[in-house]
């Protein structure tokens, strides 16, 4: 996973009048923990707003430069307006390069399904996102799913993943991630089928089987 840098402001300790200046100003309050002690920083929201928008999930690995120091983060967690949606504070949680870090990966389909392409089936896509660990080098941005293999009523699970070298996977392995479900008119045909049997046949209470003008009156 590569690492995007971006410039971080000390700020002083928690003043009111302060982060009220700062988000006026285009700039976000947020902490650096991790590391040992916490730094309180600010960032330029638009700045942090580009890198995230441009990320294929929340899971963004930074190069923070704080004036002649470096340190790789993790965006940890992002606090929004709950009317405007507007950035209020972030948490970073600084990591090692060699320090193995959990964190939550989307599932990408590639490829086309026969099912899909040649049967008219539905890709049914289970699990968007799956937990992985691994060192922050050897992360990827997602994990790639090969579907043109799978056909109708076929079940790719958590099992079937492929990742890279040195990233384990923490799903349980029997989760399905990918499925091939039937096409949606012959379900419906099938559906009707099953009414129309059952309207057509009256069970007893016995359970044998009666006409539905069986027994009339002459």
């Amino acid at each position: 996973m590569n690492a995007v840098e971006l410039e971080v402001q000390p700020r002083e300790a928690k003043k009111r009048n302060r982060a009220k200046a700062s988000r006026a100003a285009g700039r976000v309050p947020g902490v650096v923990y991790g590391g040992g002690d916490n730094q309180l920083v600010e960032v330029d929201n638009k700045a942090f707003e580009r890198i995230m928008h441009s990320a294929s999930s929340d899971t963004v690995l930074l190069d923070l430069k704080l004036g002649e120091v470096n340190r790789l983060a993790l965006v940890q967690e992002v606090q929004h307006h709950p009317v405007s949606r507007k950035t209020l504070h972030i948490d970073f949680r600084e990591v090692k390069p060699e320090q193995k870090v959990i964190v939550s990966l989307p599932t990408v389909p590639t490829g086309e399904a026969v099912g899909v392409k040649n049967g008219g089936g539905t890709l049914e896509h289970v699990l968007r996102y799956i937990k992985v660990r691994g060192t922050p080098a050897v992360l990827p941005e997602s994990i790639e799913v090969e579907v043109a293999d799978l056909d109708i009523g076929q079940v790719l699970h958590v099992g079937d993943l492929q990742t890279p070298e040195g990233v384990e996977l923490l799903a349980n392995s029997s989760n399905p991630v990918i499925s091939i479900s039937k096409p949606r008119v012959e379900i419906q045909e099938e559906d009707v089928a099953d009414e129309a049997t059952e309207e057509g046949e009256e069970v007893t209470e016995g359970g044998a089987t009666k006409d539905p003008g069986e027994g009339a009156s002459e």
